[in-house]
Parts: structure tokens; C-alpha cells; sequence
């Protein structure tokens, strides 16, 4: 069963594809349509000339572009639709066909922090029946351990107080980069199994 052809759709005019080079050189060129050969280890290996990026016409996917350099600008054409793209270069197309393929691989990636390490787990906004609003999500830190963090803030207002909460570490705090909670909170009551984990603000501090 051969592989899935999947074509990119970079904007109205291009298209682009993944050749079977794109991951480094093979013995053979397989879909390749630009490669050079160079001995590897005394064998010889196929090497894709573009980053393994293929430009295709996004009118008519099946037909690859051409490089037309013949003249003063440079352009990328169609031989089927004769689709004329006016290219400040080509290695910019290629660089913005990356960054797409760089969304689709790093979109379950781990949030890396400078001072921390998290991996998404659960998020959920908690509607109130007041002026404020909650938003929870729970992570998992470098040790593995749960973290809570919590959001608050007033309702048709940008700014929010930020808690975290570390039930194995038994830890409360919150980020003073953020909106000084006394302005919305008075108080702050964690639970765990064998402890209970406050913090009171006063206002007129």
C-alpha cells in the first residue's frame, strides 16, 4: 500500500508538497523532482536540491511549478493554467512552507517555561453568576507533579490575578507580574487531603 499524497495549500497561487527526500537522503529518489547524488559511507545516496519542499500549482495541484529566472524578476509558473508568480525568492517560499509544517508538528508540543516545565492537560472556563470570571487549567510539571492554575478576573476586563496551586508540593501562590489579587479576592482557600492552604488579601495595602 503506497503512502498518502497529501498537498499543502500555501495561499491562493502555490501549493507545495513533502518529497520523499524531505527527511534526509535515501538510496532512492523516490518522488524527488530536484536531487543531486553524493557517496555516503562508500554508497551512494539521493539529496533533495529544495529542503525536500516541492512547489505546487494551488489552481491545478497535480502539476509542480517552474523556476523562471530568464529575466530581471523571478517567477514561479504553471506549464498547465500558465500561472505567472512574481517570487522575491524561492528560499522565502520554502521558509513559509516550513513554518506551516512547523504548526502541524509542534501543535501538541509541551509548553516550556523558563523557570518550569508544563504539559497541557485540562483547561475549562467556569462561568459564575457574578461580575468575575474563573478560568482552571491543570498541568503536570517537570517532577510530575499536578499543577492548578487558576485565573481570575473581572468580567469585560482584560486583566486577571493568576494562582498556582501545587496539591503534591503543597504549595499556593500567585504570579505578581499579574493583577494584585486583593483587588478581587479577599481570601483564597485550598483544600487538600490533609490540609487546608490559605491566603488573605487586604485591600488597603
Amino acid at each position: 500500500m503506497q503512502d498518502e499524497k497529501i498537498i499543502y495549500r500555501l495561499d491562493d497561487n502555490i501549493s507545495f508538497r513533502k518529497c520523499s527526500l524531505y527527511d534526509g537522503g535515501q538510496i532512492k529518489h523516490g518522488d524527488c523532482t530536484n536531487y543531486t547524488k553524493r557517496e555516503v559511507n562508500w554508497r551512494e545516496y539521493c539529496f533533495c536540491e529544495q529542503d525536500g519542499i516541492h512547489l505546487h500549482c494551488t489552481k491545478d495541484p497535480e502539476v509542480e511549478l517552474e523556476v523562471d529566472n530568464s529575466g530581471i524578476a523571478l517567477y514561479l509558473t504553471c506549464p498547465k493554467c500558465k500561472n505567472k508568480i512574481l517570487l522575491e525568492s524561492v528560499r522565502s517560499v520554502y521558509s513559509r512552507c516550513q513554518k506551516l509544517l512547523n504548526m502541524e508538528l509542534f501543535k501538541d508540543a509541551k509548553l516550556v517555561r523558563l523557570d518550569d516545565w508544563y504539559t497541557h492537560e485540562i483547561k475549562e472556563k467556569i462561568n459564575l453568576p457574578s461580575d468575575y470570571w474563573i478560568t482552571a487549567q491543570v498541568k503536570t510539571d517537570k517532577d510530575g507533579d499536578t499543577i492548578v492554575i487558576l485565573y481570575v478576573g473581572k468580567k469585560g476586563q482584560k486583566d486577571k490575578s493568576q494562582f498556582f496551586i501545587k496539591p503534591e508540593k503543597l504549595q499556593l501562590t500567585s504570579d505578581h507580574k499579574d493583577l494584585d489579587p486583593s483587588s478581587i479576592l479577599s481570601k483564597i482557600e485550598v483544600t487538600l487531603k490533609d490540609r487546608t492552604l490559605t491566603q488573605k488579601f487586604d485591600g488597603n495595602d
